[in-house]
């Protein structure tokens, strides 16, 4: 089926759609360094305009600094490059990478999760235009990042869903894509209308960590979409998703706001 493509995020409580999330199986480079004394030095000679930096200061000693980006015609983004994190004065991660831009806007990010003595996870949005955006999970140990990897924004706090005593994160990757009759569209219809599946995936909040929760993103994608047809973004479901689909979502993101 020859398909017209339109894009557009959910947009959650004014009107339908609002971009949130990644492209799917998108490959994400982190700067990673192999010593202290590597870090170090390229903190010392990445250089930063002090009217443009945005300073962070977490629990549990964590500091962040990221330098605005300002584009060629001296236009503002409000995203940042040159992020760095520090733990009790100490810089323990730098990524200095031009493409890669973070955001602060979002009042649910950071977030700075304890999972042991001397270890936390640490979420920042990165944003990953034109697909929304993603967090980036740090995990940190003994002042070191050990490990990251990538996670859905989340939409809401953590809340306990399904009334099991455990809160969970919920958030989805990419973005929505409808085809279709594209004139009931602009006229605020989704009669006639297709989309992707773009399952939102739960993840526990536990002592050691954020963990997916398979059973509940199951039966939760189960009640939106009707069926479960796995964790990841596909575009290609046959028969296609009708775009009403996107109410339910909707009203999935509403209950999670409304248990905070």
């Amino acid at each position: 089926m020859k398909k017209t493509v339109i894009f557009f995020g959910l947009t959650l409580l004014l009107c339908f759609f609002t971009a949130c999330g990644n492209a799917p199986n998108q490959t994400i480079q982190i700067q990673e360094f192999a010593s202290q004394t590597d870090i170090q030095e390229l903190y010392e000679t990445t250089e930063f305009i002090d009217s443009n930096i945005k300073t962070l200061i977490l629990d549990f000693g964590f500091k962040v600094t990221a330098e605005l980006i300002i584009e060629e015609f001296g236009d503002p983004w409000n995203s940042y490059k040159n992020f760095k994190l520090e733990r009790n004065g100490q810089p323990i991660y730098l990524d200095a990478l031009w493409q890669r831009e973070y955001e602060f806007c979002n009042p649910l990010f950071p977030i700075v999760l304890q999972t042991g003595a001397n270890s936390f996870e640490l979420l920042f949005e990165v944003n990953n235009r034109p697909f929304g955006s993603y967090l980036k999970r740090l995990f940190v140990s003994n002042d070191s990042v050990i490990g990251q990897d990538k996670l859905p924004t989340f939409v809401a706090r953590a809340v306990d869903i399904n009334n099991d005593g455990i809160k969970e994160f919920a958030g989805y990757f990419g973005i929505f894509e409808f085809w279709g009759e594209l004139g009931t569209f602009y006229g605020g219809n989704l009669d006639n209308l297709f989309t992707v599946y773009n399952p939102i995936l739960y993840f526990s909040v536990t002592e050691t960590g954020l963990k997916l929760d398979s059973l509940l993103t199951k039966q939760r994608n189960e009640m939106i979409f009707g069926q479960f047809h796995g964790f990841s973004f596909n575009a290609d479901i046959e028969p296609p998703i009708p775009a009403s689909v996107i109410d339910r979502v909707n009203q999935e993101i509403e209950l999670l706001r409304s248990k905070q």
